[in-house]
């Protein structure tokens, strides 16, 4: 497809084509043109919203098993209950890419800050197995809506030729809240308990919420003069998307073991501290995400991605063996290098050849295959662990890792051997 593009910058320095420039400036949408600089005031403000999100939602997954066991739960119901959350975000998800394109990125990212806030609230009164389950698929409903919303304005914003390293930019305030919100959550309850944790929480949704309402967009949705896709699947799913997802999904299997059972996994070892298994994760990816975006925006994707798969490799073996404290972390720092190498580059994968009005579904696309992977990946491994052992469990976790890397390097490796800054027009 051929496309003329002009440079047409506004204040926040986007850059437009001249086919949609009209109707996407007022949604401060960048389209596939010349390379801008990434730093823009609504980049920073979703980084900021972002952190916070996420530090709301990190404090609560790690510290939540401890809370299910005290009111009664077991480790099936650790599954389910992580199940619920992650499965209703993948429900929302193509529901919330479909808002965002045809009624607007602001309007949507504010209505799941407002369900998020909600859910945050009620978490006091979720005193048995069954209302927290309820209220846990309530809160991924609201995260799978605001996080397709903000993934999309952060797509937006970014220049094609900065995409990977500018996904990786974003993906740090994931991983810094990574860092220090499990530590924070353990903190807190051994401090003054669950009510305590909650409250902390709310507060951080508070502050997501504030940070979105700063950011700069319309609540007109986007019009383009072609013709829209057919069917409730082809508007509800970006069919380019979908082998970066699928890559995605397997992945994300793996990491649902990560991040569900690591905490009991370390307290059958007797770790006490394992909040610094997190931390270690998150600081490899820290390192990991701008380095490999750059690379990948230099054209190296495939290696990007097989080192990112080899370090996840490293990682979930030694998770497998370890025993004592430097093991963990040690293990976690080989898992937060592999995701820091794999997530932000196949998100890129899976938005580069989207037309600009598919983007939310596109971005939709590869998160329910995120969550998925971790919904489904959490039951699955509650029953592993249950008939086995943990550590049975995380050898298991090969098994999907393989798929993924077979799934990449088997199916479009050798398309991704050019440059992912190559305009897709």
């Amino acid at each position: 497809m051929r496309c003329t593009s002009v440079q047409l910058t506004s204040k926040e320095g986007f850059f437009m084509t001249d086919g949609l420039a009209k109707d996407l400036k007022g949604e401060g949408v960048q389209t596939w043109g010349k390379p801008s600089y990434i730093w823009t005031r609504n980049f920073t403000l979703l980084c900021l919203a972002n952190f916070v999100l996420f530090m709301s939602t990190q404090m609560l997954f790690p510290s939540l098993p401890g809370y299910l066991f005290e009111i009664g739960g077991n480790q099936k119901d650790v599954g389910y209950v992580t199940g619920a959350y992650t499965i209703s975000a993948m429900v929302m998800r193509p529901f919330a890419g479909w808002l965002v394109d045809r009624h607007g990125r602001k309007s949507t990212m504010i209505l799941g800050m407002v369900m998020m806030l909600t859910a945050s609230l009620l978490y006091t009164h979720a005193g048995d197995v069954s209302l927290m389950t309820l209220l846990r698929s309530l809160h991924g409903l609201a995260f799978g809506m605001v996080s397709t919303a903000i993934g999309t304005i952060v797509v937006d914003s970014l220049p094609i030729g900065r995409l990977s390293e500018g996904m990786g930019y974003f993906g740090l305030t994931s991983s810094l809240s990574m860092a220090i919100a499990p530590i924070i959550g353990f903190s807190l309850v051994g401090k003054s308990g669950y009510p305590l944790l909650f409250l902390g929480v709310s507060l951080l949704t508070v502050l997501a919420f504030g940070c979105s309402l700063l950011v700069q967009g319309t609540n007109a949705p986007i019009r383009v003069s072609s013709s829209p896709a057919t069917g409730i699947w082809s508007q509800m799913f970006e069919k380019s998307a979908l082998i970066p997802s699928g890559v995605m999904f397997f992945l994300a299997v793996v990491y649902g073991s990560v991040l569900s059972f690591i905490a009991l996994y370390a307290a059958e070892r007797g770790i006490a501290n394992i909040g610094l298994f997190f931390t270690a994760m998150a600081l490899a990816m820290l390192v990991s995400r701008p380095m490999s975006g750059r690379w990948a925006d230099g054209g190296g994707i495939n290696m990007v991605l097989l080192i990112g798969h080899l370090a996840l490799l490293i990682g979930m073996v030694t998770t497998g063996f370890s025993s004592i404290i430097t093991h963990f972390l040690l293990a976690g720092a080989f898992i937060g290098l592999g995701f820091g190498f794999c997530l932000p580059t196949l998100q890129a994968l899976a938005v580069r050849d989207s037309p600009v009005h598919r983007r939310g579904a596109a971005t939709g696309t590869f998160f329910v295959a995120f969550d998925l992977g971790i919904g489904l990946g959490t039951i699955v491994w509650g029953y592993v662990a249950a008939a086995t052992s943990y550590q049975i469990m995380y050898f298991t976790t090969l098994l999907p890792l393989a798929l993924a890397g077979t799934i990449y390097f088997k199916l479009i490796a050798s398309v991704n051997r050019r440059d992912l800054s190559e305009d897709p027009c």
